[in-house]
């Protein structure tokens, strides 16, 4: 072969090299290309092998807008808006946000706000008072809570002892109540507070009225939430038929109840009302010795009736 011969060989070898290198680098270009774009989301009914996290963290779609204007083919993108998907959502949004504002028109319609309280039952309390304690005048029917009420009447007057509240639509308010009857009236130390027959205090509320009046240094005694055990009041009252008019009872833990008799001594007749006839005609038989020997003690108790005795000095 000739030298000319080997050159065009070689240089047809050499060409057909270049032709392959760059067709190996258009295929490099291309897949780089291909494998830089962003492959869009691939579901598999099987779920096998997809990453399902970040197919739900996917950006919500955006629905684009485009308006055309008055030059031909010139238009205005408008911002894109996120697509809603789920409907009944927002349907319940307004639904929720309708009843909200029903119910605050409702609450702030005169309709139904209370202008009044019919009251049952009341003897020395006043309708004033109750009102005050509740403070419901003027506040909506759909707040009022007849338990509530109850409680704070039966907490803030204690004489009160049976209270019933019915609420009507649209703004009608009923309580029926019932007072306590104060039995005696327990003075000590300048505090005075009624009690009724089952030893329950409450303040009064007639200053006027006639019952009892047991004055004492210190308090009486108690048993479970009594202010008074009923034991001693029902001695007070079994007492008050003796009782001389214009006088106070008194009561020591000493002694128990009696009184300042005007003739210059004080007779104790103990603590219960056991025999309480009895006892009086005691002491009568002890005043009528006393007299007639010109004997001026300073106590006659007759608490016992086996034992009654008197002193000469207190």
């Amino acid at each position: 072969m000739s030298k000319v011969h080997r050159t065009r060989a070689e240089q047809g070898i050499g060409s057909r090299k270049s032709a392959q290198k760059r067709r190996t680098q258009g295929t490099s270009r291309r897949s780089s290309s291909v494998s830089s774009r962003r492959m869009p989301p691939v579901l598999s009914r099987s779920e096998i092998g997809i990453n399902t996290v970040a197919l739900d963290n996917r950006p919500v779609p955006r629905r684009r807008v485009d308006v055309a204007l008055s030059s031909p083919g010139a238009e205005i993108r408008l911002p894109a808006m996120p697509a809603v998907n789920n409907k009944w959502r927002l349907l319940s949004g307004i639904v929720s946000v309708s009843l909200l504002l029903g119910l605050i028109l409702l609450t702030n319609t005169e309709l139904f706000q209370v202008n009044g309280i019919h009251m049952q039952g009341l003897e020395r309390f006043t309708e004033g008072e109750i009102s005050q304690a509740i403070n419901i005048t003027g506040s909506s029917i759909f707040f009022i809570n007849p338990e509530r009420i109850k409680k704070d009447l039966e907490l803030t007057y204690p004489g009160l002892s049976e209270v019933d509240v019915q609420v009507t639509w649209p703004s009608s308010v009923s309580i029926a109540l019932e007072e306590r009857d104060p039995v005696l009236a327990w003075n000590w130390d300048g505090h005075v507070r009624w009690v009724d027959e089952n030893g329950v205090a409450f303040e009064p509320h007639d200053q006027g009225l006639d019952i009892v009046q047991v004055r004492s240094v210190i308090l009486p005694p108690t048993v479970d939430d009594r202010f008074v055990d009923p034991r001693i009041v029902r001695t007070v009252s079994a007492l008050d038929d003796y009782l001389p008019e214009g006088v106070e009872m008194i009561y020591t833990s000493e002694y128990g109840l009696g009184w300042h008799d005007t003739r210059g001594w004080v007779v104790y007749f103990g603590f219960n009302d056991d025999d309480a006839e009895k006892k009086m005609n005691v002491y009568q038989s002890i005043v009528e010795y006393l007299e007639g020997k010109r004997i001026n003690p300073a106590i006659i108790n007759v608490e016992f009736l086996d034992s009654p005795y008197f002193r000469m000095e207190p």
